[in-house]
């Protein structure tokens, strides 16, 4: 015996054995008073049913507003990472310009002893930072690349083919709000009207296999 057709067997254990105590005007009131619960429940459910064309239409609206939202938040990512790899590659092309005039001016400087020691020196400077720009920009090329290739899943999922075209579907914050509210809101009445009703036909069809068995 499943769960439901015991809770419907305790519900009319209970209706049954408090109706013994009643007399027939107050059973027949009782009577009344379900079937029109029952009668609001599906009232609910069609009138619910009945907005179901419009609100997946929102629905859709909602799915494209987020999907716009996730793209230009992934491609302002992606647009920070280049920035960063960019001024990288431009600390490494400062660094490599000054080894190479350093090391010029050593050349220039070979007759001369004392000097040519010192810009040896500085030369070794120069060739260390141009290392740590090196690793620096090492550092930045992962995390770029990361960002496009989220960038680049996020449109191939989204139904727009360029960032643009996702910029252009965005709405303001409080639209963007009121339709969540909205669309979650219905979600939740008809997900609740459907279980109520749902739950009164389980329980009309176990009290009529329990009438055909004792009959």
């Amino acid at each position: 015996m499943s769960a439901e057709v015991v809770e419907c067997g305790a519900v009319a254990a209970a209706a049954a054995s408090s109706t013994t105590a009643m007399p027939a005007e107050a059973v027949e009131a009782a009577e009344v008073v379900e079937a029109v619960d029952a009668e609001q429940a599906f009232g609910r459910l069609e009138h619910l049913y009945a907005q179901l064309p419009s609100m997946e239409e929102k629905g859709a609206a909602l799915a494209r507003a987020r999907s716009a939202v996730e793209v230009d938040g992934l491609a302002k990512m992606a647009a920070y990472r280049a920035a960063e790899l960019a001024r990288a590659d431009a600390l490494v092309a400062e660094a490599e310009a000054r080894v190479s005039a350093a090391e010029a001016a050593l050349v220039r400087s070979e007759g001369a002893e004392g000097d040519a020691a010192e810009k040896a020196a500085h030369l070794g400077d120069l060739r260390l930072a141009l290392m740590a720009a090196g690793t620096q920009r090492g550092l930045k090329v992962g995390p770029a690349q990361n960002a496009e290739h989220a960038l680049a899943q996020a449109l191939e999922a989204s139904p727009f083919d360029t960032v643009e075209e996702a910029r252009a579907a965005l709405l303001p914050a409080g639209s963007l709000a009121a339709l969540t509210a909205e669309v979650e809101a219905y979600q939740a009445a008809y997900t609740e009207a459907l279980a109520v009703c749902q739950q009164l036909e389980d329980c009309e069809g176990s009290e009529g296999l329990e009438q055909s068995a004792t009959s």
